[in-house]
């Protein structure tokens, strides 16, 4: 976004047109702000939160931008942020990208991409395209090929095949996490000749170069454009949800999917998306106030997702708490019934005559009580005519309209990438440096005491080894069954258990926090084991930000009997209690002058594990075959760390709690200069640690400065 002039406005004309500015400042090239940006004509910034006031200060007050806060944010770090290759995250979605802006060549002149749809069709016996007569194509169905029901082998093939015949130069993905995939029997966005409008391709193809556009923000692409081109193609029969998920395929990080798993995964997390097109579905209005009300949420930093595509993986990876409804309707009776006909025909259409014949017998035992059972489901198919779930066709003949999207289930797709399982030795080999015994002492403490707090000073992988424990615990790297949350000071109850959030109707929710939605997960899951690691427990105020949860944490509290009303309940509520397959394991700095002491009733509650420094042989060993840096260089480097750490705790004002930790000189990555890499380790990390511990005495900080950066 280009900052291009700041002024005063003197006076509003009313018209809705024209304000009087006073300019202070033009500036002949654009000061160019990124990352947080508006597309608004008209754009009001409050200040409060750092990210506007950020903006304010870059704008007003000539201060530059600080990039790496922003690049590290949660909503922007899965693309921008320091985080290592090894735990990058969704690596499909630069092929995604590429592939839809190649397909947009095609607009004008599709029949060389017909031909390769046809080849690829017989190639891989495609047979929904292929002896069809195909004469046109549009590019979501294009992209569909590699996206249905198919193994994962088959996906990456026909991905690579289309990203050579496109000239994509990234390379086809191996995973296919986070990505909704179209139902086998409806994998084209357009229906057959003489069932389908004749624009509905040239519309699709529209909307898709507008989307493109629109998404990385072109300018003369506005949102009303979009709007009007989504809702001509939505429009079309066949086509629903499954444009959402066309949407999300071409732009991951813009658009979201709003295929039936991630509809009931936002449901529970309390947001409900309102639907006011015709049928109940979803116009192009609603869906970008959906998409700007879950930017909204991604800012939180208690929301359990932060981008689309963490939405849609969480939609994927969790079971999803359904809400009990007990009650038996006629309504909700005949729907569940039409589902069953409709997916054992494997066809959306049904008549009435095949439905009584299926299930007359059935609802009138059903309902006893009911002398008048065709007229009361006669009377029900009209009520869900008019609610949008069966179009009538002709002749007592029905559809059903969420026949097309309900995907295949996305856990049941064969060949998946199996997930890695996790021991003890793999914490060892991930860059641990404690023996095995201990860590089989801590993993021991954790099962039994089901609450663990890690304690130590800067630097002793606190956090990093908090989540190994955690997939230890579990046996694999199942990131779904782990939440980590940051305590600060302004955390509170509400975020952490159950608050109140504003909704898209203007009105207030009330939404559970991560803790809260993890509780209601491992009740609902007995044989897995779910695990929230709170880092830094101390920057917040735990009794408050815990609530009753503190009692509820004790290992002996841990069943029905003990529960308890929460502070905020919804009507139909049971008491609370935390179950036995819950563990939260925080992370404390001890060191860290500013923090408040833990109270004694949290540390009842929690077992604590002290980490120290950990140089030595082993350390020496990972880091030479990790890194490359010869051994004598890494004996050097742990003589000196130690030398300091000798100093500090030694130090009256100070203590060993105040050493420094291996982990600034841990890399993960190749090291070809270590002479360089320890010097920018100690001026751009360590120093400031010492200008902080020896603030009274800046000679000491210099000197053990310069004791370090001795040559190696």
């Amino acid at each position: 976004m280009g900052i291009k002039a700041v002024g005063t406005v003197l006076e509003n004309k009313k018209d809705g047109k024209v304000v009087s500015v006073v300019w202070d400042k033009t500036y002949e090239k654009p000061k160019e702000w990124y990352f947080y940006t508006g597309r608004q004509t008209i754009w009001k910034i409050e200040p409060g939160e750092w990210i506007t006031d950020a903006l304010i200060d870059f704008t007003f007050n000539e201060a530059e931008q600080q990039y790496k806060k922003f690049t590290n944010n949660n909503f922007w770090k899965e693309r921008f942020g320091d985080i290592p290759e090894v735990d990058v995250r969704f690596k499909w979605t630069k092929f995604y990208e590429s592939i839809a802006d190649s397909l947009l060549e095609f607009k004008e002149n599709r029949q060389p991409l017909i031909d390769f749809v046809l080849s690829v069709a017989d190639k891989f016996e495609l047979s929904y395209l292929r002896n069809k007569g195909l004469t046109d194509i549009d590019p979501l169905t294009v992209i569909g090929l590699f996206n249905r029901g198919i193994t994962n082998e088959n996906r990456k093939a026909i991905a690579s095949e289309l990203a050579s015949f496109l000239k994509v130069d990234v390379p086809a993905p191996d995973s296919f996490e986070a990505i909704p995939i179209l139902n086998n029997q409806r994998s084209c966005f357009f229906w057959g000749m003489g069932k389908r409008d004749d624009d509905v391709i040239d519309e699709l193809w529209t909307l898709f170069e507008t989307a493109i556009l629109f998404a990385d923000e072109e300018s003369g692409v506005q949102p009303e454009n979009f709007v009007f081109n989504y809702n001509t193609v939505a429009s079309h029969k066949g086509i629903k949800w499954n444009l959402t998920m066309g949407l999300y395929w071409i732009r991951p990080w813009f658009y979201p999917t709003l295929e039936s798993q991630s509809q009931d995964y936002l449901k529970s997390l309390s947001v409900k998306p309102q639907f006011t097109g015709v049928k109940k579905t979803c116009t192009g209005d609603d869906y970008l106030r959906l998409r700007e009300n879950l930017l909204l949420r991604f800012s939180e930093d208690t929301f359990p997702v932060h981008s689309f595509p963490e939405l849609s993986l969480n939609a994927w990876q969790k079971p999803i708490q359904v809400e009990p409804d007990s009650t038996l309707t006629w309504k909700k009776s005949i729907l569940s019934r039409i589902e069953d006909l409709c997916k054992n025909k494997e066809s959306s259409e049904f008549s009435r005559t095949e439905f009584l014949e299926l299930y007359f017998d059935e609802l009138s035992d059903l309902f006893p009580e009911n002398n008048a059972v065709k007229s009361t489901i006669d009377r029900h198919m009209q009520i869900l005519r008019d609610e949008g779930e069966i179009e009538f066709l002709e002749r007592g003949n029905y559809e059903w309209l969420s026949y097309d999207y309900v995907e295949v289930p996305l856990m049941a797709i064969p060949a998946q990438a199996a997930i890695e399982s996790y021991h003890i030795d793999s914490i060892i080999n991930d860059g641990c440096f404690l023996s095995k015994q201990i860590l089989t002492d801590v993993l021991s403490r954790l099962r039994d005491k089901k609450n663990l707090i890690l304690q130590g000073p800067p630097g002793t992988g606190k956090t990093w080894l908090g989540k190994r424990l955690a997939y230890a615990l579990i046996g694999k790297k199942q990131k779904a069954f782990i939440k980590a949350v940051q305590f600060h000071p302004n955390l509170s109850y509400e975020d952490f258990v159950r608050g109140w959030r504003p909704t898209g109707d203007g009105k207030l929710s009330l939404c559970n926090g991560p803790f809260m939605d993890f509780i209601e997960l491992a009740q609902q899951n007995p044989a897995n084991k779910y695990i929230v690691v709170i880092e830094e427990i101390n920057r917040g105020n735990p009794a408050q930000i815990f609530g009753e949860m503190l009692t509820l944490l004790e290992t002996d509290k841990r069943t029905p009997s003990e529960a308890l009303d929460l502070s905020y309940r919804k009507e139909s509520d049971d008491p609370v209690y935390i179950p036995k397959n819950l563990y939260v394991i925080g992370t404390m700095n001890i060191a860290d002058r500013s923090l408040a002491l833990v109270d004694l009733a949290l540390r009842r509650r929690f077992a604590f594990i002290n980490l120290h420094p950990s140089f030595g042989e082993p350390w020496r060993n990972w880091v030479n075959n990790k890194a490359g840096i010869e051994k004598s260089i890494l004996e050097t480097i742990e003589a000196r760390i130690n030398s300091l750490n000798n100093e500090i705790a030694t130090d009256s004002s100070l203590g060993a709690q105040f050493k420094v930790g291996h982990s600034y000189f841990t890399p993960s990555e190749e090291i070809t200069n270590p002479e360089n890499w320890f010097q920018q380790v100690v001026k751009t990390e360590i120093y400031p640690l010492l200008e902080e511990y020896w603030y009274d005495n800046l000679e000491k900080a210099i000197e053990q400065k310069e004791e370090l950066l001795k040559p190696l």
